[in-house]
């Protein structure tokens, strides 16, 4: 095996020292604004939590906003990235696709529950603010219902999906369930064991839209 220069080990371990300290600021961002909001959590804490110095974290981020901002690319990538692999990889049927979807977000929220956790949060907090924050975190949400409207869109014009329900409305209530799922595991973690809750969520709407897509008529 080819044995480094001294010069260029120590740029791999200086590489890998920086890798290491971002990983720390931002995995104890994420635990404290999900547990405090964003607006409660401090960089003093947050650098606290990492084991690093508030100027350590200024020189990687040049702000909390910076740093929440790494965690909505992180939380677009686990979204779009993963329900669109899965999606990809489903068929061949706009059913085949919306099942393979919801599998994919239920999975997500066991897997990566504070960043599903987070995102929720920030949506709500930051709702109506008009600032750089929102708009971030509303572009992410308006691709991620856009990609579930595509499939039920074209479940329609197929004839796979009911013409009764609205393209909108059917994927809100989905979007819903989610987000729904997640806030009562958050007020009530002490009694709720989150990935059982997400698996009962998944199976409960997976069951209700089945039954829709098979023709069956809901209680007026």
């Amino acid at each position: 095996m080819k044995t480094l220069p001294p010069a260029q080990k120590r740029s791999v371990r200086k590489r890998d020292q920086s890798e290491e300290s971002i990983d720390k600021i931002l995995s104890s961002a994420l635990n404290l604004m999900v547990t405090h909001g964003f607006g409660a959590t401090t960089v003093d804490e947050i650098a606290r939590s990492a084991g690093l110095t508030k100027g350590a974290v200024y020189f990687h981020f040049e702000s909390k906003t910076a740093i929440l901002m790494a965690l909505l690319d992180s939380i677009e990538k686990l979204l779009i990235g993963g329900l669109m692999d899965r999606v990809l990889h489903a068929g061949p049927s706009q059913q085949d696709k919306l099942v393979a979807a919801l599998h994919a977000q239920g999975a997500l929220a066991e897997t990566k529950a504070q960043y599903m956790l987070l995102f929720t949060l920030i949506l709500l907090e930051f709702n109506g603010t008009k600032s750089v924050i929102e708009e971030r975190v509303r572009r992410i949400y308006l691709a991620f219902a856009e990609s579930f409207e595509k499939i039920v869109r074209n479940g329609k014009a197929s004839g796979e999906f009911s013409q009764e329900l609205g393209v909108r409305e059917m994927v809100a209530v989905v979007l819903a369930l989610q987000h729904g799922t997640l806030l009562e595991w958050y007020c009530r973690s002490e009694v709720l064991d989150g990935p059982a809750l997400v698996r009962a969520a998944r199976q409960v709407l997976l069951g209700g839209i089945r039954t829709r897509l098979d023709g069956a008529r809901l209680a007026s």
